[in-house]
């Protein structure tokens, strides 16, 4: 296998050029192609002088798993990699990552080990967010905590992989019908993992590929946006659920968070921590829009 013949990388970007420069160097080394969410002349007018870069202008913000499933479906290589533009890597990271991925027969999708730009090791996730959040235990905590500090060199078996830089044979990802683009942003890659676990296919991280995430670098974003996002973050997770729990769950773990998100807002703002406050507002205002249906706006 070849990384540079056999892999298309693929960018899904929102006001990210700066991102996308400073690893301009890495990217340009392999077929790829570039989602652009933001109609960005800066990004356009870059990338369209390098020949094995294919931009994609979606006009408006179509979120993050939508815009990967129209930028995979371009792509022409056996597999494709899908990365947050605030991943660095070096190219034998993605060497490394395709050597496991071929290593077995049945692996659906395979990230790299997550580092800090301190080379601190980030989890990338492991445990089903079901498990961590839903069937909470100190025994899932454990497995967690040992995943996140083993030393091994080897390949690990996990539930579900962070995904802001996945490995996926392009055949596979179209078969099971790509992202849920029901969600905007957000949850999409617990969701996935899902379907790749059902289809009896291996979700593998691979420690001896590292690469650096700068998370929450990936675009510029305004207060407004950002209070946006934070609201969409939540309303995803609920959406999460409810392809997952039983309805009387469902609105249990909505009414609980409600007053729990409530009873916090009241005593932030009383005492004067209005970012806290603030914060569970946002947590509030994504509960009625997630019950109305209103959310379906936030995302045009």
């Amino acid at each position: 296998m070849n990384i540079y013949e056999d892999i298309t990388l693929i960018y899904v970007c929102y006001n990210s050029t700066k991102l996308i420069k400073k690893n301009i160097n890495n990217i340009k080394k392999f077929k790829s192609i570039i989602v652009d969410n933001a109609n960005s002349f800066e990004l356009s007018t870059i990338i369209k002088k390098i020949d094995n870069i294919t931009y994609i202008n979606t006009s408006k913000n179509l979120g993050y798993g939508r815009a990967n499933n129209i930028g995979v479906s371009y792509a022409k290589t056996p597999y494709v990699l899908i990365l947050n533009p605030d991943i660095y890597f070096e190219t034998n990271s993605i060497d490394e990552l395709l050597k496991a991925f071929t290593s077995f027969d049945n692996v659906g999708v395979a990230a790299p080990s997550l580092y800090d730009q301190n080379n601190n090791r980030r989890s990338n996730s492991s445990l089903s967010y079901l498990k961590k959040k839903i069937h909470r235990s100190k025994f899932n905590k454990k497995i967690y905590n040992d995943v996140l500090n083993t030393n091994t060199d080897g390949p690990l078996c996990c539930d579900y992989l962070i995904g802001c830089a996945l490995l996926f044979n392009k055949s596979f990802f179209l078969e099971i019908g790509g992202f849920d683009d029901s969600f905007f942003m957000y949850f999409e890659d617990n969701e996935i993992c899902d379907r790749i676990n059902k289809n009896n296919k291996i979700v593998l991280e691979v420690p001896k590929s590292k690469m650096v995430h700068l998370q929450g670098e990936s675009s510029t974003l305004n207060f407004f946006t950002k209070s946006k996002i934070s609201i969409i973050h939540k309303i995803s997770e609920y959406i999460y659920l409810k392809k997952n729990i039983k309805r009387h769950l469902l609105f249990f773990f909505i009414f609980k968070n409600f007053f729990d998100f409530f009873q916090r807002f009241i005593f932030s703002l009383l005492t004067l921590k209005f970012k806290k406050s603030y914060k569970n507002f946002l947590r509030i205002i994504s509960i009625f829009f997630f019950i109305t249906n209103l959310y379906l706006f936030l995302y045009r």
